[in-house]
């Protein structure tokens, strides 16, 4: 489903594994901080990005900075979990029951760390997200976007983006994690409401910032992907390790599992291994991580090239 960000689908075998139900909560979240102090990188870098709608008068009138092509994306000072509209926020009401949110793909690593976990990998998360009937789009049988009986099932925007929200789920923001019912496997929360974060790089070129992949969409995407992106168990995007937002969240895996997508090599890695050790070096590396890849000299290339247009001459 293209409008989904996923232009394309594959088989893929999978063992024995366990997935959070629900998206880290606040809760969860704060008492992984007690214990080990850690500090986010929205924290780190004072400021995250939040929907303007979503903000107070006082905080929006002195937010000044947004992004040109986006602009309902505001960078807010002081926006962080604890305080996910900004200083004038907090988490009165949302510990238990609300996703942590302005997760980067680093704090949420850190968290499933330190709770003997893991993120899932893309597979791992879409496989449980689909629930037992896996030629669905949905959490839920069948191709409509509303569930059973035409009602709401997932957190997404209803309306003209991003002027104005219907809320025709029942929510103008982020919702509880249990808000809707559980998918067939009792899994919550997982088409909309905050992307989440998983273990497998995101396919780019070898000179862009390594960037993870993020699935299910958030509660600022559509039905149909007349903007954004379309909310589907394949919505996929992909972002650099410290990047988090309003709507970015995470949950954790564990077991066997698999499915899991390879790091590419680093290119300056290579180059230094065939400075120092010719083209042997690197692919006595690849070898030892898994890898198919082939790597050949400029001739060797050239004399294969020369081969293969023979072979186009005959035919």
């Amino acid at each position: 489903d293209e409008l989904s960000g996923a232009p394309g689908t594959k088989q893929v075998s999978l063992e024995a594994y366990s997935i959070d139900e629900t998206p880290v909560t606040n809760a969860q979240f704060r008492e992984f901080v007690k214990e080990t102090k850690y500090r986010t990188d929205a924290e780190k870098y004072g400021w995250s990005f939040v929907l303007n709608s979503s903000l107070s008068k006082e905080v929006l009138a002195e937010s000044e900075q947004h992004i040109q092509d986006a602009p309902q994306w505001v960078a807010v000072l002081n926006a962080w979990w604890r305080h996910p509209e900004g200083r004038d926020s907090s988490l009165k009401d949302r510990w238990k029951d609300y996703p942590a949110v302005h997760m980067s793909w680093n704090d949420a690593t850190a968290f499933c760390k330190w709770a003997g976990k893991r993120l899932p990998t893309e597979a791992e998360w879409e496989n449980a997200a689909r629930g037992k009937k896996k030629e669905s789009l949905y959490p839920w049988e069948g191709k409509d976007f509303l569930g059973p009986d035409g009602r709401w099932m997932m957190n997404i925007w209803q309306g003209l983006f991003p002027f104005e929200n219907l809320a025709e789920d029942g929510y103008h923001g982020i919702s509880p994690v249990k808000a809707f019912p559980a998918n067939s496997y009792g899994v919550f929360s997982t088409v909309g409401n905050v992307w989440e974060w998983t273990s497998d790089p995101f396919p780019g070129r070898p000179d862009e910032e390594e960037k993870w992949i993020l699935k299910g969409g958030s509660f600022l995407d559509s039905a149909t992907g007349d903007f954004n992106h379309k909310a589907t168990v394949v919505t996929r995007m992909g972002n650099t390790a410290d990047s988090g937002s309003y709507n970015t969240g995470f949950r954790c895996a564990s077991g066997k599992g698999g499915g899991g997508r390879k790091r590419p090599p680093d290119q300056k890695m290579l180059e230094k291994l065939a400075e120092e050790g010719g083209i042997e070096a690197v692919q006595e590396y690849l070898k030892s991580t898994g890898s198919n890849a082939q790597v050949f000299t400029p001739s060797e290339l050239q004399k294969k090239r020369d081969k293969l247009k023979e072979s186009m001459e005959e035919l």
